[in-house]
């Protein structure tokens, strides 16, 4: 039995009635989950798919991709999910790349039309998928091994080609384990997931699912819609990344009442402005916490909990100002260009060690070689820890800016701009310069129109920055370029700026600074 089946069978026989999957106006509760995963295992073993065989996944957020990845665990077959918005090359690619048996899906999309490919593909409007869920389980017992691929997940391609993340089922067992000594969940929990179930961060609904939860989904993210399923379900627990805070913030109709229910909001994977966390501390009234985490790490591996938010309309100091520390099970270290330790405090590449650290990178030995030494994963993030386990971020490796024999950290000078209660985002990238090096370039998108927003900028870096971590010009732009995780493309900003090409808005020329 794999651990994704002994999960739904702690939940059938401890929580049977408890609802385990909130879809719109369905609902299925533990029992129904673990019975509708057994048949659907059972389809998919009559269909060829079995241990070690890999099947695509493309759909928007909806109960049966959930039910789709604990089938497939039960038999030990691994999900490879692609984004809903994957076309039929990208998915027949997928296909061809991670030599998969056959593709599940929704409907209409264009990743599930007419793929041509010759495998078999399960839609989930269709009457074989309603049957397949359906027909009385007939599971046979077998054991699936820890070491068994459970998802080939695909990195954000900020560099290249998606490398797939070969993640098993130790992985998720460790990385929920950990998350659940250090992160309370009751009876009453209901956890609402705003991105997609494609994305690393659907380890996290899992996780969830693990303590006995009831978990919420959205077809796809709005802030409208967000709000509806906050009010309707009674949500305790949600989990977005800033932007999607600011847009709930900033809906039609938001009202405290909608979401006094809330007890802890999760965010993570880009930096959270000061004064927006201080809005939604104020707006919503509950706990903040935030979540550290990489794809190659298994999931969630550092925290900070409501309690350590000290933030004060100035500067963050001390807890507040860290991504917090490792979750049970989990060492993260810092180490230098050489790879030995760094001392504490002392800025160097932050390495992670656990059991949930992946397996490796698909077909790509020398990636592999490369990300993972003795079981400790590079996470290519520039950090310090302290005394106390705390961890500061201070950028990216490949993002270090070299200002004439100085390291410029661009984690460091957004987090100053961020604290100006105008700025929405923020990102710094080095241009190349003949005299210098790289110059800092801060490209920064305003929460409205502010012809005075660069020189206040300039005065802030002056007040909190030495003299050459200061950007040298600071751009306003309409918005930054995004990736198709939704993070910002630092590779094709730095490239347009350096051109030259970087769109402008506002009434000036870009300001020089120091």
């Amino acid at each position: 039995m794999s651990w994704m089946a002994q999960l739904l069978e702690r939940g059938r026989q401890r929580r049977g009635e408890r609802i385990a999957v909130l879809d719109g106006e369905r609902q299925c509760t533990y029992a129904e989950l673990d019975r509708r995963t057994d048949a659907l295992a059972t389809a998919l073993l009559g269909l060829g798919i079995g241990l070690g065989d890999r099947v695509v996944v493309v759909s928007h957020n909806r109960l049966e991709v959930l039910e789709t990845y604990f089938a497939l665990g039960k038999i030990g077959a691994a999900a490879v999910p692609l984004h809903y918005g994957a076309v039929a090359g990208e998915v027949a690619s997928a296909v061809r790349r991670f030599e998969a048996s056959a593709v599940i899906g929704e409907e209409g999309l264009p990743g599930t039309a007419d793929l041509g490919h010759g495998l078999p593909v399960l839609r989930y409007e269709s009457e074989e998928y309603r049957q397949a869920v359906s027909r009385a389980p007939g599971l046979p017992e077998g054991e699936v091994p820890d070491d068994a691929l459970m998802f080939i997940l695909q990195t954000s391609a900020t560099t290249g080609r998606p490398k797939g993340v070969c993640v098993d089922h130790r992985s998720l067992r460790s990385v929920a384990l950990g998350y659940l000594a250090d992160v309370p969940t009751d009876r009453e929990t209901v956890f609402l997931h705003c991105g997609p179930l494609s994305h690393g961060a659907m380890v996290i609904p899992l996780i969830y699912l693990a303590a006995g939860a009831t978990v919420a989904l959205m077809r796809m993210f709005s802030p409208q819609e967000c709000l509806a399923t906050i009010h309707r379900n009674g949500v305790t627990h949600l989990f977005l990344v800033p932007d999607m805070l600011r847009f709930l913030l900033r809906a039609k109709g938001f009202a405290p009442e909608r979401t006094a229910g809330l007890r802890e909001v999760l965010y993570g994977a880009a930096p959270m402005p000061r004064p927006l966390l201080l809005e939604a501390r104020k707006a919503l009234g509950c706990g903040f916490r935030q979540l550290y985490g990489l794809t190659e790490a298994g999931g969630p591996v550092v925290t900070l909990p409501p309690e350590d938010h000290d933030y004060a309309p100035g500067e963050a100091r001390g807890r507040a100002a860290s991504i917090g520390r490792a979750t049970a099970g989990t060492a993260v270290r810092s180490r230098d260009d050489r790879e030995h330790p760094s001392p504490t405090g002392r800025i160097g590449e932050l390495w992670v060690r656990s059991p949930a650290v992946m397996r490796g990178y698909w077909a790509d030995t020398a990636a592999t070689e490369d990300a993972v030494r003795d079981g400790w994963v590079r996470t290519g993030d520039l950090g310090t820890v302290d005394e106390q386990g705390y961890i500061h971020l201070t950028g990216r490796v490949k993002d270090v800016i070299v200002r004439g024999g100085q390291k410029v950290y661009p984690a460091e000078v957004e987090q100053v701009l961020l604290g100006h209660p105008a700025v929405r985002e923020v990102c710094v990238v080095g241009v190349p310069s003949q005299d210098w090096g790289e110059l800092p370039y801060a490209c920064v998108v305003a929460d409205g129109p502010d012809p005075g927003l660069a020189g206040e900028l300039r005065d802030l870096a002056r007040r909190q920055l030495a003299r050459y971590k200061r950007p040298v010009e600071f751009l306003t732009l309409p918005e930054l370029p995004r990736n198709s995780a939704g993070k910002t493309d630092r590779r094709s900003l730095r490239a347009a700026v350096a051109d030259g090409a970087a769109p402008t808005a506002g009434t000036a020329r870009p300001t020089q600074g120091e």
